[in-house]
């Protein structure tokens, strides 16, 4: 029998061996390179976009301050209700685009069913206060 450098793993799958120079011009083959210029474009880029979260969440943080404030001032309801209504509504946007990356490319499926979610969303709110208060639907 021939000796040869070939061995079995399993019994399906044929292992040869290969000598250290042909490992090695294989390795620097495949092997990526290192870009610095790239490195350092796309750390840029993270650094900005952590400093803008950073930034939306201190936001976030200050308008729940606001409706804190608003509420423990004991303002009338029919002033404090609508602008804890709009004040939600933008820390939803801004999460929606900072928090959850609807701002970056690719996510146009999940924005037309958040849309579309919103609408149907406002739409029941709005029949259920139309039917509430506005409307007599029993009479």
């Amino acid at each position: 029998m021939a000796k040869t450098n070939e061995h079995y793993v399993s019994e399906h799958v044929k292992v040869r061996e290969v000598g250290a120079v042909e490992t090695h011009e294989v390795h620097q083959a495949h092997a990526p390179r290192f870009n610095r210029a790239r490195f350092d474009y796309d750390r840029r880029n993270r650094t900005l976009e952590m400093r803008q979260q950073v930034t939306t969440f201190a936001v976030m943080i200050f308008l729940t301050f606001i409706a804190f404030g608003m509420v423990a001032a004991g303002l009338d309801k029919a002033v404090v209700l609508p602008l804890l209504i709009l004040l939600a509504f933008v820390q939803v946007i801004l999460q929606f685009f900072y928090f959850m990356h609807m701002s970056h490319d690719g996510h146009g499926v999940a924005k037309i069913f958040m849309i579309s979610g919103i609408f149907l969303a406002l739409s029941f709110v709005v029949m259920a206060l139309y039917l509430t208060w506005l409307g007599d639907p029993l009479k």
